[in-house]
């Protein structure tokens, strides 16, 4: 069972990160968000599909890292330079009644906690 979810999580990212660079027609998937974000979550979904396939541990524990820091990364992103009402418009799971300033707030939270926990996985790596 886990293989074939992590073979799901690989081809679907993949999917939708060909969409995000302009590899596939944009009305394969239907996501309306910019280019940059589809590919990147993309490619995270593919990134985490492969990792649960991996054996090797030091080489998963890397790999996990720098994983987390790509989705720090988005979430840094949106938090300080995205434009005005982008989470409101583009990010489904935040309410209407959010307000812009509380959503980067909260994304901006989950900044650090991902960078907290790739530094825990990079400090795991050098025992």
């Amino acid at each position: 069972m886990g293989k074939g979810i992590a073979t799901l999580c690989l081809i679907a990212g993949g999917i939708v990160a060909a969409v995000g660079f302009d590899l596939l027609p944009n009305d394969l998937v239907y996501i309306r968000a910019p280019k940059g974000a589809v590919a990147a979550g993309g490619v995270i979904l593919a990134g985490m599909g492969l990792l649960s396939l991996g054996r090797d541990h030091r080489v998963s524990d890397a790999l996990t890292s720098l994983l987390i820091l790509g989705v720090a990364a988005l979430s840094g992103w949106l938090t300080f330079y995205a434009p005005p009402g982008t989470l409101k418009r583009y990010i489904p799971f935040v309410p209407a009644n959010v307000s812009e300033s509380l959503a980067q707030l909260l994304f901006g939270l989950g900044a650090v906690a991902c960078i907290g926990m790739a530094l825990w996985g990079f400090r795991r790596l050098t025992r």
